[in-house]
């Protein structure tokens, strides 16, 4: 992975300045996969390509209630587990993945899923994305996971220009400590779901309003909640 970036002190300041913000607003912030061990986790970051958490949510808890160890997903005959999540989308190759990666998971990594990003991104369909909401979520390590609300919000703050998610979490590891690089990810999920949508956002509603770069926030009135 390259080097990260040279941020200037106003820079880091602003950033610091927006992160304490989103903290403040969405105190609850998590994962919203309802996940209880890392394979779990890895199997419902497959199925959430071009899916919602919602659904994974709901198709997930039928699926780990018949498919309850590695085995049983890496022995699932061919058709059935395509079924199983074909309302996920892209059934087939996520099938594949899912039944790869619980393969390889018990040939290589003795049934437990390993916890280095080279080893992970080694599982079939598993990329960075994946592989840092793993690190993150289940192994408590830093890790910037740059889905599609990330990379939308982030670019809006003026956090990255860049469009490549390897890039933009180059870009975002320089802003933060590394301690908060898992959280940043979440807070941009739930700013993102909640009012920085990819049309029509709520910018005047945003309580980043004033930090925001973003110039097409102009369109949009500023709304004063104390107003109200």
């Amino acid at each position: 992975m390259a080097k990260k970036k040279v941020i200037t002190k106003k820079e880091k300041e602003r950033a610091l300045a927006l992160y304490d913000i989103l903290e403040k607003t969405y105190p609850d912030a998590k994962c919203t996969l309802d996940f209880r061990s890392p394979f779990e986790l890895l199997v419902m970051t497959i199925l959430a390509a071009q899916c919602t958490d919602a659904r994974v949510n709901i198709v997930c808890e039928d699926l780990f209630k018949r498919y309850k160890t590695l085995h049983d997903f890496a022995d699932a005959k061919p058709g059935t587990l395509e079924k199983d999540i074909h309302s996920c989308g892209f059934y087939n190759q996520k099938a594949r993945s899912i039944r790869g990666s619980a393969r390889k998971i018990l040939e290589e990594h003795g049934g437990e899923v390993p916890k280095s990003m080279e080893a992970l991104l080694e599982l079939p369909g598993v990329g960075r994305k994946i592989a840092n909401a793993v690190l993150g979520e289940c192994f408590h390590m830093p890790a910037v996971v740059v889905d599609t609300h990330c990379r939308r919000v982030s670019n809006r703050l003026g956090f990255t220009k860049q469009q490549d998610p390897e890039k933009i979490e180059i870009d975002l590891r320089a802003l933060w400590r590394e301690e908060q690089w898992t959280m940043y990810s979440q807070y941009m999920v739930h700013h993102g779901r909640a009012l920085c949508h990819a049309r029509s956002p709520k910018c005047g509603e945003c309580p980043c309003w004033d930090l925001c770069p973003w110039p097409e926030k102009k369109k949009y009135s500023r709304h004063d909640p104390s107003k109200t």
